[in-house]
């Protein structure tokens, strides 16, 4: 199969999770996802989101891991089977996230190079009763819009980390956005 466009490497597969698994993982979210997530960047107004990263520590970390990692590496192969140089070998780190009213993060790429050299970056929404928050990648040389998701419940979205695909969670306008973020190396 051949690829003519580079937005045909973001893919979207829908009903991936359960209902119930996105009900069960939102509400964890709520109750741990309490102070913003920070990693390469700590401007609050670039990346506005409350977030926690999932350890072992616990044994419902260790359940919420477990599960969040098997659904991964079940769809993994289909976007192998079609992007067959695209080798995937590890789970870098799971991360849950809240967006609130006025929530969102500024274009950015996930690939950090040698401190996080990051493949492929999977996006899993858990919910749609909010308003705002599309998925949005630019076009990095003519600084436009390239592609618009807007996620459905148990959805993922996994694309490359690379720095072609840079992207936003655009601002919540109304309600809550959880998600789940995680990146294969």
């Amino acid at each position: 199969m051949i690829t003519k466009n580079i937005e045909d490497a973001i893919m979207v597969y829908h009903n991936i999770i359960s209902h119930e698994f996105c009900e069960k993982v939102s509400t964890y979210i709520d109750k741990m996802c309490v102070k913003p997530l920070t990693a390469f960047d700590t401007d609050i107004e670039y990346r506005k989101v409350a977030g926690h990263t999932l350890t072992k520590n616990t044994i419902s970390e260790r359940i919420y891991f477990k599960k969040i990692y098997d659904e991964i590496w079940n769809f993994y192969p289909n976007y192998n089977f079609r992007f067959p140089q695209v080798k995937c070998s590890k789970l870098e780190q799971i991360d849950l996230l809240k967006y609130e009213p006025g929530g969102g993060y500024f274009y950015h790429c996930d690939n950090h190079g040698v401190l996080s050299p990051r493949t492929l970056s999977t996006i899993i929404n858990l919910n749609e009763e909010y308003e705002g928050g599309d998925l949005v990648f630019g076009h990095q040389y003519l600084n436009s819009e390239m592609k618009r998701i807007s996620l459905k419940k148990g959805s993922v979205a996994v694309f490359p980390s690379n720095f072609l695909f840079p992207h936003k969670i655009e601002p919540i306008t109304k309600g809550k956005r959880y998600s789940i973020v995680s990146w294969l190396l």
